[in-house]
Formats: structure tokens, sequence, C-alpha cells
């Protein structure tokens, strides 16, 4: 490997490094990260490559000193650009965090070594006091961790909800490939009575690494939904992004090589399959994928519809500041080092607002390009130059995409005749059931998306085509 690979790699996973404090926070990868930069040195190649018996020793001492509460020794284990990003102060109110979601840090259960992107990685199931929680730590050639992020623990599995019936459709793993050689592992859903060509969507995931399914913790969101629409009688098709699947750079990525080409792809696949309807293609799209769907839409010839799941109205980088926020205010006090995180992503929201970025700068977990080009995406308008039905839903418990995102999608569609919105006030911004107020231990207990967003989805594709 040359000097330049290794560099590569670390801002690969920058993006996942920078996150995993704030995805301790929120649960979700929609969320704030620390603000400060990476410097990249120039590495040797490691003399030998470390056992897994060392990898699982390195996750278990960074646990442990977590527990123990020893968080600056914590930080010793990190990749120099990563330490400069993550803070004792932050890893402290992420530790506070997560047992004041789980209850006190009972013990270490197990770890389970793991491949992420072709990196090693270990995976450390700890157990509190109310509920299991995962730590995935992703490590570089040289053995530092360039990656930690909240997973399911290791024997989380997936179970279909009771609207499901498996026998009504057939799965198939596919490959999506867009612009160069990473294949994109999807999976095709399609109604298996042999009847007339059936309606079908692809779906887009939310912002960062994002998997086919949407995994969070225990929750396959894309799932439920491609299997509840699939019982229904719809065909469909998901797949893992670009920025989980493959080797990006966070310091060059666009809003178009995460989302829009990769999905455009889909949709040809989707349409090429034997006995598609190629006039019935609906675009699906959740939380930023959904802000993202009208551009995907406008940009493929005959879409017949959009469906946004939560989708922003407003700027990323101001949700992040307001998501974070909302957190550490969620018990009713700020601790020192809950508002040294806010002020870190407050500082990093305001110089992306600005695109004050150097060139090979990641910031919130983007580049320059990233930012500028979503800032110059206007969602609204694309949104209104489609002659096509959209189905907005959103839950009223969600605190990453609150009501006031959707009420400037009212704003904007007010006057689109096509434009249909539902609101579902126990749901969160999963679209699973829950009281109160939200949190990210919502995520991290099992559940489905609710069987009356499935229905309305459904019920919105016969009204169109029934």
């Amino acid at each position: 490997m040359t000097d330049r690979e290794p560099r590569h790699r670390r801002r690969q996973f920058l993006r996942i490094a920078a996150s995993g404090v704030a995805l301790g926070l929120a649960g979700c990868s929609e969320n704030g990260q620390p603000a400060s930069t990476p410097n990249e040195t120039e590495t040797e190649t490691p003399e030998r490559t470390l056992t897994d018996a060392e990898l699982r020793n390195a996750a278990l001492g960074f646990t442990e000193q977590l527990a123990a509460g020893e968080y600056e020794a914590a930080r010793e284990v990190f990749a120099p650009s990563v330490a400069e990003q993550v803070s004792a102060a932050a890893l402290e109110a992420t530790w506070a965090d997560l047992q004041r979601a789980n209850g006190p840090y009972v013990e270490i259960e197990r770890t389970e070594r793991v491949t992420v992107q072709s990196f090693a990685a270990v995976v450390v199931t700890v157990r509190f006091a109310q509920a299991r929680q995962g730590l995935r730590l992703v490590f570089d050639d040289e053995g530092r961790v360039v990656g930690f992020q909240l997973v399911a623990p290791a024997s989380a599995e997936w179970t279909p909800p009771s609207y499901v019936d498996q026998s009504a459709f057939e799965t198939r793993e596919v490959s999506v490939r867009g612009p160069g050689s990473c294949a994109l592992p999807g999976e095709l859903t399609v109604p298996g009575d042999g009847g007339p060509a059936p309606a079908s969507f692809v779906l887009l995931g939310g912002s960062g690494p994002t998997d086919l399914n949407g995994t969070l913790g225990p929750n396959q969101p894309y799932r439920d939904l491609a299997y509840g629409l699939g019982t229904a009688g719809n065909a469909s098709l998901r797949y893992t992004k670009r920025t989980a699947a493959c080797e990006v750079d966070p310091a060059t990525l666009t809003i178009d090589e995460e989302y829009t080409d990769d999905a455009v792809a889909a949709i040809e696949m989707l349409r090429s399959q034997d006995g598609a309807d190629t006039d019935r293609t609906v675009v699906v799209g959740h939380s930023l994928g959904a802000k993202l769907a009208p551009r995907v839409a406008a940009r493929t010839d005959g879409v017949a519809g959009v469906v946004m799941l939560a989708p922003p109205g407003r700027s990323l980088h101001e949700l992040l500041v307001e998501q974070t926020r909302y957190l550490i205010e969620l018990d009713g006090s700020v601790s020192d080092g809950e508002q040294a995180r806010l002020d870190a992503v407050t500082a990093a929201a305001d110089r992306v607002d600005r695109l004050d970025i150097d060139d090979d700068e990641v910031v919130l977990g983007a580049g320059q390009a990233y930012w500028e080009s979503l800032q110059a995406y206007d969602a609204f308008e694309t949104a209104r130059s489609l002659d096509v039905p959209m189905l907005v839903c959103h839950g009223g418990r969600d605190y990453q995409v609150t009501t006031a995102d959707i009420d400037a999608w009212r704003d904007a569609l007010a006057d689109d005749p096509n434009a249909r919105f539902e609101t579902y006030p126990d749901l969160n911004h999963l679209f699973l059931s829950g009281s109160g107020p939200a949190s990210p231990a919502e995520y991290r207990t099992a559940g489905h998306v609710a069987e009356q967003v499935v229905a309305d989805i459904d019920v919105w594709l016969e009204a169109r085509w029934g």
C-alpha cells in the first residue's frame, strides 16, 4: 500500500469516526459531529498485521476505560485525525448518554471480530441495567481506531412485522452498479403470484453510511417497508449506499455521487427486470434521501411518483445544531461536556453555512464539495417542477425532522394538487411507535414501521393506478 492509500482510507472513515460521538447522542447518522479537522500525516507501512486477539484487546481496553471514566486515556487508541475531533469531554458526554438511555453500566458481555469495507473492526457488546448496546471500533492498517459507532448488539436479529406475509413475494440479491467499479449490494422484492406487472419503487436511505435495510440497532425500517409493500403486491429495490459499500473520500464527495447517480442506475435496473412496468416506478426516500428524491425523479425520465418520508425542510447543518441541542437538553440539564459538544457543532455549522472549508478538509462529516452541492440544490423548486403525485409522511414525535420542516414543505407545495400529506402523531423518525419525548433509546429497542404507514403508501399507489 502506498503512502497515499492509507491517507485516503483514513479520510474515507473520517465521516464514521466523527459521527461516532454524535451517533451516541442521536442514534442516527443524520446528527452533528465534532467540528475539528484532521491533520493528515505521512505514515509508514506497519511491520505486521495485528492479530484478532490484539484488536479485541484494544477494543476491550477502550470500553473498559470509558466505563472507568478514563476518557483521556481512551483517546490514546484513536488515530491522530480522530483524536483531534473527539475530545475527552465528548467521550464523557457520550458515555453519560448511553447510561441515561440504558441504565448504569454492568459489564462487557462479549466481543466479535468483523470487517467493515475491508477494514478490521470489533463489536463490543456492553450490558447496561436496562438494555444491551454494541460499540463498533474500526481499525486502520496500523491498529489505530478510525471509526467508533453505536450498533446493534451482536445477537440482535430482525424478525418480520405481523403485517408481512413472506410467502406473498420473492426476494433476490442483486448488485446496483452506478459510476465506477464498486457494486452496491441490494435486494429486489417482487410479487410471487405471476400476475400483472406491479407498481415498483426504489428506496433512498438517509444520510451517512446506510445499508439497504436502514439498520439502526435491532431495527430495519427499510426492510419492513419493502416487505410490507411486497405483501400488498408491489415490487421494490433497495440497496446499500455508496458511503457504506465503497471506498469514498468525504472531502470530495457530492450529493450526486452519494445519491443521484446510484439512484438513477437503480431505477434503470429495476425497470430492466422481466415483467417490470416502466410506467409505474416511484422514488421513495427517507430523511435526507427524501429531500433528494425529487432530484432523482427530475433526472429520470418517466418516474410516476415520489414518496418523501420525513423530508428535511431546512438545511442539514441547521438541523444538526437543533438535534444536538434537543438531545443535550432532554434531561433538563446541560453538562460542561454537552455544552462543549453543542458549541463545537454550532461553530462547525457556521463554517458550513459560509462554505469556509479547505479543499481537503472534512467538517460535520463532509467536505466543501458536498456542502456546496447540497446548498445549491433547491428541493422545493425541484419538487414543484415535477408533474407527478407526491406523498409526504411525517412522524409527530420526530426530533430529527420536525413539524417546522414539514410546514416548510406544506408551504412550498401549497398550490400543487398532486401533493398529499400524512402525519402520524405517535411515530418517530424511523416511523416506529412510541410515547413521550422521543430519544435515542427508541432506536435501540426492537420495533417495526407502523402498519398504517405501509397501508397509506399502498392506498396511495392504488389510487394512482388502481
